[in-house]
C-alpha cells in the first residue's frame, strides 16, 4: 500500500483513526490517536497531456517539523505537541504523498510521482515546509481559538538544464474551532488543502510554460 493510499484509510475527512479520547493544547493524559489529511480532489480546471515527467521531492523541514507530532505555537517563541496525538507519518512525508495524490486527482497521475526506477523525470518540484502547526494567541485565556498554518516554499526544476524554471511560496491558515486536537486537525486539513491546490496548479502550469513540447 502506497504512502496516499495510507492516508486516505486513515482519515477520510481528517478524522482519527481507531484509537478513542481527546487531546487539547492544555494537556492530560490521553491514548495516542492517529491523524490524518486529505488531498484535495476539486479541480475546475482540465489540463492538456503534458510534455513533462515530475519528479516530486519530500518537503525539506527544520527538525521541529520533521516529525509525527502535531505542533502548536503557545507564545511566541514555545512550541510544544499536543499530547496523545500524532500524525499518521512524519509531516513533510504526509505532504508529499498528499502532492502526490492531488496531481491523480488533477488527472495528471502519468505525468507526476514519486522518483521511479525506469522513469526519467524532466522537472522536478522541490519545496520547503516552513510552517505547519498551530498558533494560540493570547495563550493562557478560555475559549482560544487557534489558527492553524500552512507554509511551502517551492520550487520547479528542469532537470535536463539544473536551472529553476519559477518559485513560489504558498501559505494559508484557517481558523480551529477550539484548542482541541480533532479541530485544530480539521482546520489543518483545510489550509493544508488551500496550498497543495495551489500548489499543484502552479507547478503544472509553469512546467507546460518552461519545457518546450515533445
Amino acid at each position: 500500500m502506497n504512502g496516499g493510499s495510507f492516508v486516505r484509510l486513515v482519515c477520510a475527512g481528517a478524522l482519527a483513526l481507531v484509537v478513542s479520547g481527546c487531546a487539547s493544547v492544555l494537556g492530560g493524559n490521553t491514548p495516542t490517536t492517529l491523524y490524518g489529511l486529505t488531498a484535495p480532489d476539486d479541480y475546475a480546471m482540465a489540463f492538456e497531456t503534458p510534455s513533462w515527467q515530475m519528479t516530486v521531492e519530500e518537503p525539506l523541514a527544520e527538525r521541529a517539523l520533521d516529525t509525527d507530532r502535531i505542533a502548536i505555537y503557545t507564545g511566541p517563541h514555545a512550541l510544544q505537541y499536543f499530547p496523545g496525538a500524532r500524525w499518521t507519518d512524519r509531516a513533510p512525508r504526509i505532504v508529499q504523498d498528499l502532492i502526490v495524490e492531488s496531481f491523480e486527482h488533477a488527472g495528471l497521475h502519468l505525468s507526476a510521482g514519486r522518483q521511479t526506477a525506469g522513469v526519467r523525470p524532466t522537472v522536478a518540484l522541490i519545496s520547503d515546509l516552513r510552517a505547519f502547526e498551530a498558533v494560540v494567541a493570547g495563550a493562557g485565556g478560555e475559549n482560544v481559538q487557534p489558527v492553524t498554518r500552512v507554509q511551502l516554499s517551492a520550487r520547479v526544476v528542469s532537470l535536463e538544464g539544473r536551472t529553476i524554471l519559477a518559485g513560489r511560496t504558498f501559505e494559508a491558515q484557517q481558523v480551529a474551532a477550539s484548542d482541541d486536537v480533532a479541530d485544530v486537525v480539521t482546520a489543518l486539513n483545510a489550509a493544508t488543502q488551500q496550498v497543495i491546490r495551489e500548489l499543484v496548479i502552479w507547478s503544472a502550469t509553469t512546467s507546460s510554460k518552461g519545457l518546450p513540447a515533445s
